[in-house]
């Protein structure tokens, strides 16, 4: 058996599994790949934090807490101890100055990371953290619990569930004059636009609360489609891959753009030197386009004017996959010509399980360009996808089985191809809907 068989296996099998229990309207393929870790605001107001505020750190001092595995039952020297003003509360309870700790990583000789620049406090800075409760201390975790914002505080005018306190804040920090707090801001609306999309259909039910939310999602797609036209192109990158979140089409020219660029330009050391974390480099960004493309795709897409789910534009009951308006067909089309995808099997893989959601008419000759894929994954997809559209095809007994004998079926299909290929057209134009 061979190595590229090994080492697929468990995933084939993995994914087999997922596709006997989904519905029709899933993807076989697995959701997309972890890129580094990245904040994600609402996923820590909701279940990391006791207490989510914005303070602006008044002093800092060591903390006295002694460590029972530092010789002599010493303090450790790493935990300090931040006085902080709380200039607004997103979610919890607390007094107008509150004492913080965390982890000092300068003091640290080893074992330090990116992440921890994350969780820092200094003297006079102003931001938002995510607070645990801890044997009566306000405890800032060491994995990116720290949001840059913009210093003055912000009329919490869109409503005052957390996420609406925070997307007011995102929303504000699209204007700053600082970068990073651009930067961070266009990501966290990418997060903010999915969890609440998630929560609008529960919610229906509260028609207030429904439209509040629904405006403030308006207003995401409002901010993110000038954010697209910044001039810093980490910013624009970073917002065309929030629109995906956001169903708001970006067009395919600035996503096209991102997967050309050369990813010497703007390396991990770059981003580690300018925004204190290695997530903001030029493959970074190129690998959570495709991703997050893929993970959109697994979504109901809802309609903010009565939270209905969208269905599909070909007569059929199941639901729109993936962001309305966005020329799915022609813009893989010109993403698998480009020279990033061609090296990066994580990039191709996502692109064919939305090939493979989507099964477009348009998309069938993409499907046939993937059986030559040299990452058997992708094949396998590939196989799927052609099966979904037309209904045919040989029967796999067993992802095991397409393993040891996947040759056959991509002869199958390209045999399939030379027959039927006189009726199929590579992408010429937009089609709105799924053939």
């Amino acid at each position: 058996m061979n190595r590229d068989v090994l080492s697929h296996r468990t995933l084939l099998l993995a994914a087999f599994g997922l596709f006997l229990l989904l519905p029709a309207e899933m993807s076989l393929g697995h959701p997309a790949w972890t890129n580094g870790w990245h904040l994600n605001c609402p996923l820590q107001a909701g279940s990391n934090a006791e207490l989510v505020c914005k303070i602006q750190v008044l002093s800092t001092r060591r903390a006295e807490i002694i460590k029972k595995y530092l010789p002599g039952g010493k303090a450790d020297p790493s935990r300090m101890l931040a006085r902080s003003k709380v200039l607004s509360v997103i979610k919890g309870e607390c007094k107008p100055a509150i004492d913080i700790e965390f982890d000092d990583q300068r003091s640290r000789t080893a074992g330090f990371s990116p992440s921890g620049r994350g969780t820092e406090l200094t003297k006079g800075e102003v931001c938002i953290v995510f607070l645990k409760h801890q044997e009566g201390r306000y405890v800032l975790n060491r994995i990116r619990s720290k949001l840059r914002v913009r210093p003055e505080v912000v009329d919490y005018n869109l409503g005052d569930t957390p996420n609406l306190r925070l997307l007011a804040e995102m929303l504000a920090g699209c204007d700053s004059k600082n970068e990073m707090v651009q930067l961070q801001a266009v990501e966290e609306l990418g997060y903010l636009s999915k969890a609440m999309f998630r929560e609008l259909r529960p919610f229906k039910g509260d028609r207030e609360l429904f439209e509040k939310m629904a405006f403030g999602l308006i207003r995401t797609k409002e901010a993110l489609q000038r954010m697209r036209r910044s001039e810093n192109q980490m910013i624009r990158g970073m917002s065309i891959i929030s629109s995906f979140w956001a169903d708001d089409s970006p067009g395919i020219e600035g996503p096209l753009e991102l997967l050309r660029m050369n990813p010497s330009d703007f390396d991990k050391d770059d981003s580690l030197r300018k925004y204190g974390t290695w997530g903001f480099c030029v493959s970074d960004l190129q690998l959570r386009l495709l991703e997050t493309m893929d993970s959109a795709t697994r979504r109901a897409v809802v309609d903010l004017k009565d939270g209905s789910v969208i269905r599909r534009e070909d007569g059929n009951l199941g639901m729109y996959r993936g962001v309305r308006g966005f020329d799915y067909a022609e813009f893989y089309r010109q993403a698998l010509d480009c020279d990033a995808v061609r090296k990066n099997e994580q990039m191709r893989g996502a692109i064919a399980n939305v090939i493979w959601i989507r099964y477009e008419k348009r998309s069938v000759p993409l499907m046939v360009q993937l059986l030559d894929d040299s990452n058997l994954y992708v094949r396998f997809v590939a196989v799927g996808s052609l099966m979904k559209y037309t209904g045919e095809g040989p029967k796999r007994s067993s992802w095991e089985e397409f393993g040891e004998r996947n040759q056959k079926y991509v002869e199958y299909w390209k045999g399939w191809w030379s027959k039927n290929k006189a009726r199929f057209r590579a992408p010429q134009k937009m089609n709105h809907g799924i053939d």
